[in-house]
């Protein structure tokens, strides 16, 4: 069998930009088997975070060099307006975002709740305020519901603070957002999401979770990333409340703002982001995820969360590399999660989908994968892991 094929690289050029993918039955498509078949093309890549195939288009294609005179100014303006806040800072990363945010908006003596696959950063950022961290079970309403009415019974001088992710990095699953704000709503706590999984890449207008569950404008603080859905590095928080905006903007350290030519990049992809081109695409991703997710399910794997815009399949401990090696050996390259980035036991693959993938390239991966469990497992199913 051929060896591990070379994660591909982000492409540019007036090429790359005149092949721009079509969604079959959405408009015009162009063949892309030739790219699809190349070691260089998306065929093989289940590792690189390119959800809506960004690799395929040239960015400075679609940016009019001077029709924005700030255009750090101008990507605050689009991420406020879309995720329907009272206004918007960028970072040079999503963790400058966290630690630049969350220290002026926690304090000592407040209770803070973050779920358990939370970011790590949201963690250390956390114990830095010196705040009391509480941890909850992963997407978990009840525990939640259970620690606030606990704490609000010695509630001191501080608030009640829940911190959730959208989608967990994890083990993607999707956070009951609408039922986190109305816990903070009946229990006067403050609520912060972190978007950067589905922020651009989930929903019908690409607004994520927070648009499916109807909440834009509803929670706090948002904080979120870049780099998934707008082809550049960076960070951003949103919030609610317009007199957050002057302590807010203090907090941000004079060093931690994103370079001018990045917030280019990101405007130009926020035109197909948020325009029809983006809609198609993440309605093909929807599809891609939900057909490997059921493939893998069928043949006894072991696929947490739902359908999001990657998938992980656990692995037993022991074989968790072999099995990656064996898979590898056959083209596909994904990505393998192992402690301290996972629970011990539960080493797993994240198998990152792109709009750019096929039908056949997800088929052709389900069996792939299928060899690889009957190549270590006699009875499929055999070695299962909780999440």
């Amino acid at each position: 069998m051929p060896g591990p094929v070379p994660s591909p690289r982000f492409l540019s050029g007036r090429a790359e930009a005149d092949s721009l993918f079509h969604l079959p039955g959405d408009g015009p498509a162009h063949d892309r088997t030739a790219a699809n078949l190349s070691p260089q093309g998306p065929r093989f890549d289940f590792v690189t975070r390119d959800p809506l195939g960004l690799r395929d288009l040239s960015l400075s294609d679609i940016v009019r060099p001077g029709a924005e005179t700030d255009p750090v100014d101008a990507l605050r303006s689009v991420l406020t307006a879309e995720l329907g806040a009272a206004g918007a800072l960028v970072f040079p990363s999503a963790a400058d975002a966290i630690r630049g945010t969350l220290p002026a908006f926690l304090g000592p003596g407040d209770d803070v709740l973050v779920d358990s696959c939370a970011d790590p950063v949201l963690f250390e950022t956390v114990a830095l305020t010196g705040a009391r961290l509480h941890r909850y079970p992963s997407a978990s309403l009840d525990g939640v519901e259970r620690r606030l009415r606990r704490l609000a019974r010695n509630l001191g001088a501080g608030r009640l603070v829940i911190v959730a992710p959208a989608v967990s990095a994890r083990c993607a699953r999707v956070t009951d957002v609408a039922g986190l704000v109305e816990l903070a709503r009946q229990h006067g706590a403050a609520l912060v999401v972190d978007v950067a999984e589905d922020f651009g890449v989930m929903g019908q207008d690409g607004r994520g979770v927070m648009e499916i569950q109807s909440c834009l404008g509803r929670v706090d603080l948002v904080l979120g990333c870049l780099a998934g859905a707008f082809g550049t590095t960076g960070g951003f928080v949103a919030w609610g409340d317009a007199g957050r905006d002057a302590g807010l903007r203090r907090s941000r350290p004079a060093s931690a703002s994103l370079p001018a030519d990045r917030a280019r990049t990101a405007l130009a992809a926020a035109t197909l982001v948020f325009g029809a081109e983006g809609r198609r695409r993440r309605r093909r991703l929807h599809g891609l995820s939900l057909r490997l997710r059921n493939q893998l399910k069928a043949a006894g794997l072991r696929v947490p969360g739902g359908a999001v815009p990657f998938v992980p399949v656990l692995l037993p401990l022991q074989t968790a590399l072999p099995r990656t090696a064996l898979l590898e050996s056959a083209g596909p390259r994904v990505g393998l999660l192992m402690a301290p980035k996972v629970p011990l036991h539960a080493p797993r693959w994240r198998i990152e989908l792109s709009a750019l993938h096929g039908l056949a390239d997800i088929d052709d991966l389900a069996e792939l994968i299928r060899d690889v469990s009957r190549a270590f497992d006699r009875i499929p199913g055999e070695s299962r892991v909780p999440a």
